[in-house]
């Protein structure tokens, strides 16, 4: 292997998958950096600015930015190729999402419902407090939906599924993806392995379609529905902000997930699976029209490479 060989892929005439991967992280941490400093400074005095999903905001506008520089000046393929189509499917794949992710949840709370095992203590509060929960709870799980997929489904886990294969890039980041929750409050093991599961699980969804909606709906739905309808944790944590009320759990913890909420326990290790399969093998969910593909890409490169070369040959 040449010295060239080891850093461009001539089969794709592109830069070799890891070395993307490394420009890619480095580009994030540039563009955050300047994004996150300048916010910081622009937005000091303002008190919204200190909410946890304001913050999250501007990170995630940071990975967006340096998704569409490396994208645009590295790949040299457009913003829509990591799976952010603007088509008319993402209203279809977005409300299966939300769909599926609300009655997944639903599901384990009517279980442990039935089992006597919650109950849910609503606080007394006003019409206009409860507008003001609901809407940043909606605002923090939007922003946690769509970044936490564009990181963990997006540039990094498609590029290195092209370096390498599809179950080592999902594998990978599922496992990253759980790592990325270690330090939450309560976490355990067996809540950790519930957050690689549900790695796999969104990941399939993203393999499926060949966009990031279905995975972006399912994300959404299953955080809002966990954390503001039935109040339960959402993967440890809480906040008055978010939550109308607090899920009082009296089940078994291994089969509840106790203080870190359901993704902790064995009822929702089941309706990950189930839910899993269900993406995978149902024929309502199927590839996404017109969607952009690696295939495509490298069509687009090689026709690309040839044009230059003639030019070349008849300069």
């Amino acid at each position: 292997m040449t010295t060239r060989q080891i850093f461009y892929n001539d089969e794709q005439f592109s830069i070799r998958a890891g070395w993307r991967i490394a420009l890619f992280i480095i580009i994030v941490a540039i563009v955050s950096f300047s994004i996150l400093s300048l916010v910081k400074i622009v937005f000091a005095h303002f008190p919204y600015f200190k909410m946890q999903s304001v913050g999250m905001f501007f990170v995630y506008i940071s990975l967006t930015l340096a998704t569409w520089i490396t994208l645009r000046f590295v790949d040299k393929r457009p913003f829509v190729s990591v799976g952010i189509t603007w088509k008319a499917h993402i209203a279809k794949e977005l409300s299966q999402g939300l769909v599926l992710g609300f009655g997944m949840m639903s599901v384990i709370y009517v279980a442990e419902y039935s089992l006597g095992w919650v109950v849910i203590e609503y606080r007394n509060i006003a019409t206009g407090e409860w507008m003001t929960i609901f809407a940043n709870s909606a605002f923090l799980y939007v922003v946690v939906g769509y970044g936490e997929e564009l990181l963990f489904r997006g540039y990094i886990l498609q590029t290195l599924a092209e370096g390498t294969n599809k179950i080592i890039a999902v594998v990978s980041f599922s496992v990253i993806f759980g790592y990325a929750h270690a330090g939450n409050p309560n976490v355990t093991f067996f809540a950790l392995v519930n957050v690689v599961l549900a790695g796999i699980w969104l990941s399939v969804a993203y393999f499926k379609t060949g966009d990031l909606w279905l995975s972006i709906g399912l994300h959404i739905s299953w955080n809002f529905t966990q954390g503001f309808i039935y109040s339960f944790p959402v993967s440890g944590t809480t906040s008055i902000h978010e939550q109308i009320g607090t899920a009082k759990q009296f089940g078994p913890a291994w089969i509840t997930g106790g203080a870190f909420g359901p993704e902790g326990g064995t009822l929702a290790t089941a309706v990950i699976i189930l839910g899993t399969a269900l993406i995978y093998f149902s024929s309502a969910i199927k590839k996404s029209e017109k969607v952009w593909t690696l295939e495509q890409w490298k069509a687009e490169r090689t026709l690309l490479v040839s044009s230059q070369q003639q030019t070349t040959e008849l300069s």
